[in-house]
C-alpha cells in the first residue's frame, strides 16, 4: 500500500508539473524520468512522437540507449511501438518469445540501429509501449523496456504508465499548440515588420523621387544628381555617356580619375545596353557596378558605382534606380532641346540660303556669336556606315553615328577655327567658319583629325565608316552664300566618287577634276602608270607608306614640316622615305614640272 500510495503521488507530482508548463522537450523530458522512476525495473526507455508529413515515428527522447537512437524511424505497425501506435492500445509483454514475435516485422536497418544503440548484451525480459492519445488521435508512444532485472513488469505498472501518458498527451497537446500559436505571432510581428520596412521604402522612395524631380525641375545638371547620389549612397559614382566619354563623376571614396582612365578599356568591355553588370577589379578589390539609363528602350549612357561589395542594400538600390530615372528625364530633356536646337539651327540656314529675314538673320548672328562681316568659308560632311536608313533600329543607329560626329566636329572646330557654327541638314554635317588664314594646311589638319577619330570606342560599334567632305569657296559676302552652298554640294557629290576612306574636294580644285574627266579614260590611267607605276608596283610592304608618304608631301606644295606632323614620323624617317622614293620613280622632288606631273597623277588617282 505504501508503494501504491509512492506512486499515486509521483503521477499527481507528474500531473502538475505537465499542466504547468508549455515547454514541449520539458513535458517529454520529465514524462519519461517520471516513468523509469514510478515502474521498478524499468531500464531504459523512449519517447516516440509521430510525424504526419513523413507517417513515421521519431524518438525525441531517451535514456538508457545510445544517441544513435535517434536514427531510427518506426512506421505505423512495425514492432511493438508501431503496434501500440496503430492500435491504440498498450502493448504489454513479459515473455521473450512474444518480445521476438512482435519485433520480427521491424525493418533490417532499424534492427541494426537498435542493437548499436543497446549499452547492454542482456536480452529484452519485458516491455511496456503506451500510446499517448489525444481526443481518439495518437500523438506517440511512450516505450519502458526491463533488459536488466529478472522481474517483469506488472498490470499495476501498466495503469501506472497509461495514467501518466493521458495526462501527458493533453500536455504535449497543449504545449503543440502553445508553440503553434508561439509561431504564428512570429510570424505575424515578422509580416508587421515588413509592413512597416516597406512603408519606410515607400516613404524614402517618395522622398527620392520628390527630391531627384525637384532638382531635375530647378534646373540641376546630371553633375548635380551625381553629387548628391554619391553623398546618399557613400560611393564613388560617375557616368559614360552614349559615346564612352565619362559625362559626370564624383570621387570621393576609393578611385580617382587616373585610375579610372587606366581601367577604362576593361570598364567598356562590361558594358551591357540593356541589363545591369558587374566587373571585379582585383587591383582595387573593389567591384564596378553598371546601370544602363534607358529611355524608350534606347540606352543613353550608363551610371557607374564603385563598391566593395558585389550587391547593394536594398535602400541603396532604390536610391540609385531613383537617380537613375531622373538622369533618364534629364537626358530626355537635353535631347529634346537639342532637337529643338538643330530645328532653330535648320531654320537659320534656311534663312541664310534665301537671305530673305535680315531681322530673324542678325537675332541669329547675335545667339550663334558669328560675325558674316568677314569671310568665311564652309564644310559639308556625310558619313556613311554598314547600316540601313531605311530599317527603323539601323536609322537609331545611324543618327546616333551623326551626332557623334556632330559633337566631335563642333569640339574639333573650336580648335581650328576662332570663329563656327555646326548644323545637321538632310543628314549632313555642315560647319561655317571664319576664314583666319588662306593656308589650306589648316582644313586639312581639321580633316585628318577626324579621320583618326574612327579609333574611339564608339566607332568601332560601326563598319565602313566613310566620311566625304566637300569645302566650298571663300564666301565674300552673304549675297554669295546660296551659290557657295550649291558649291559645296557640287565639291562634295564629287568627293563621294572617289574611292578613299576619308576624301575631302575644295571646290576651287573642282575644275580640275572636270578637266581631267573630259580626257579619255585610257589616256588617263596610261599616265598614272608612266608617273607612278613603279611605286603602284613596288612589291615590298613598305610600298603603301611610301605612296602615302608622296601624296601627303605633294599635296602640302613639297611642305617638309607639315608632312611629318600629319603623318606623325621622324624627320630623318621622311628624309629616308623622300630619297627612297625619289630613286623608284627616278624623280627629283625639288623640279617642279615633275613634281606637277606627281600632283595630277594623285588627282587622276581619285577619280579611277
Amino acid at each position: 500500500m505504501k508503494n501504491d500510495a509512492n506512486k499515486l503521488g509521483i503521477i499527481l507530482e507528474a500531473s502538475k508539473l505537465l499542466n504547468s508548463t508549455q515547454d514541449i522537450d520539458y513535458i517529454l523530458n520529465f514524462l519519461l524520468k517520471k516513468s523509469l522512476e514510478i515502474i521498478q525495473n524499468s531500464d531504459t526507455g523512449i519517447i516516440f512522437l509521430y510525424d504526419k508529413d513523413l507517417d513515421v515515428l521519431i524518438p525525441k527522447f531517451h535514456l538508457g540507449f545510445h544517441e544513435s537512437i535517434q536514427n531510427i524511424r518506426l512506421s505505423p505497425g512495425e514492432s511493438m511501438t508501431g503496434l501500440a501506435f496503430s492500435q491504440k492500445e498498450t502493448v504489454f509483454l513479459t515473455k521473450i518469445y512474444d518480445i521476438n514475435v512482435t519485433m520480427s516485422n521491424m525493418k533490417p536497418e532499424n534492427k541494426l540501429l537498435i542493437n548499436e544503440s543497446l549499452q547492454t548484451k542482456s536480452e529484452l525480459k519485458s516491455t511496456i509501449c503506451c500510446p499517448l492519445i489525444y481526443r481518439d488521435e495518437c500523438i506517440g508512444v511512450i516505450v519502458i523496456d526491463n533488459f536488466e532485472n529478472q522481474s517483469v513488469f506488472t498490470k499495476a505498472d501498466v495503469d501506472c504508465l497509461e495514467a501518466i501518458s493521458a495526462q501527458a498527451a493533453v500536455a504535449i497537446n497543449n504545449a503543440k499548440n502553445y508553440t503553434k500559436e508561439l509561431q504564428n505571432i512570429t510570424k505575424l510581428e515578422k509580416y508587421n515588420k515588413m509592413l512597416e520596412d516597406e512603408k519606410n521604402k515607400y516613404k524614402y522612395s517618395t522622398y527620392l523621387h520628390n527630391k531627384f524631380s525637384s532638382m531635375v525641375l530647378n534646373g540641376c545638371s546630371i553633375d548635380d544628381l551625381i553629387a548628391d547620389l554619391s553623398l546618399l549612397i557613400k560611393k564613388d559614382v560617375f557616368v559614360i555617356d552614349l559615346f564612352y566619354n565619362m559625362a559626370s563623376s564624383n570621387f570621393e571614396y576609393h578611385i580617382n580619375c587616373d585610375i579610372l582612365n587606366y581601367n577604362l578599356k576593361d570598364i567598356y568591355s562590361h558594358l551591357n545596353s540593356s541589363s545591369d553588370t558587374r566587373w571585379y577589379d582585383s587591383n582595387l578589390s573593389m567591384y564596378y557596378l553598371f546601370y544602363p539609363i534607358i529611355v524608350n528602350l534606347d540606352t543613353l549612357g550608363w551610371l557607374c558605382i564603385v563598391s566593395k561589395d558585389y550587391d547593394l542594400s536594398e535602400l541603396d538600390n532604390i536610391t540609385v534606380e531613383k537617380c537613375i530615372t531622373s538622369i533618364a528625364l534629364e537626358h530626355l530633356k537635353l535631347n529634346e532641346l537639342s532637337d529643338l536646337e538643330q530645328t532653330l539651327k535648320g531654320d537659320f540656314l534656311d534663312s541664310l540660303l534665301n537671305n530673305n529675314d535680315k531681322r530673324f538673320l542678325n537675332k541669329c548672328f547675335k545667339k550663334y556669336k558669328f560675325d558674316f562681316n568677314y569671310k568665311c568659308q564652309m564644310i559639308m560632311f556625310e558619313i556613311s556606315a554598314l547600316c540601313s536608313k531605311r530599317d527603323k533600329n539601323d536609322r537609331k543607329r545611324y543618327i546616333r553615328l551623326i551626332k557623334y560626329y556632330y559633337k566631335i566636329i563642333t569640339i574639333k572646330s573650336k580648335k581650328y577655327f576662332s570663329n563656327s557654327i555646326v548644323f545637321i541638314k538632310n543628314d549632313n554635317i555642315i560647319i561655317i567658319y571664319k576664314i583666319d588664314s588662306k593656308d589650306r594646311s589648316i582644313i586639312e589638319k581639321f580633316l585628318e583629325e577626324l579621320n583618326n577619330e574612327r579609333n574611339s570606342m564608339f566607332l568601332s560599334k560601326y563598319e565602313n565608316i566613310v566620311l566625304k567632305a566637300g569645302i566650298s569657296n571663300i564666301i565674300e559676302c552673304l549675297d554669295n552664300f546660296n551659290q557657295s552652298y550649291n558649291n559645296t554640294i557640287q565639291a562634295l557629290n564629287m568627293a563621294k566618287n572617289t574611292k578613299n576612306i576619308l576624301h575631302y574636294l575644295f571646290y576651287e580644285d573642282l575644275e580640275i577634276k572636270k578637266f581631267l574627266l573630259s580626257n579619255d579614260l585610257d589616256e588617263l590611267k596610261d599616265f598614272v602608270d608612266r608617273t607612278l607605276g613603279n611605286l603602284i608596283n613596288y612589291k615590298k610592304v613598305s610600298k603603301n607608306e611610301f605612296m602615302k608618304t608622296l601624296e601627303v608631301y605633294i599635296r602640302s606644295n613639297g611642305s617638309w614640316t607639315y608632312t611629318k606632323d600629319l603623318l606623325h614620323i621622324h624627320g630623318n624617317t621622311l628624309s629616308y622615305r623622300l630619297n627612297k622614293i625619289m630613286k623608284i620613280l627616278d624623280v627629283n622632288l625639288d623640279n617642279y614640272k615633275q613634281r606637277l606631273k606627281l600632283q595630277i597623277a594623285f588627282e587622276i588617282l581619285d577619280l579611277l
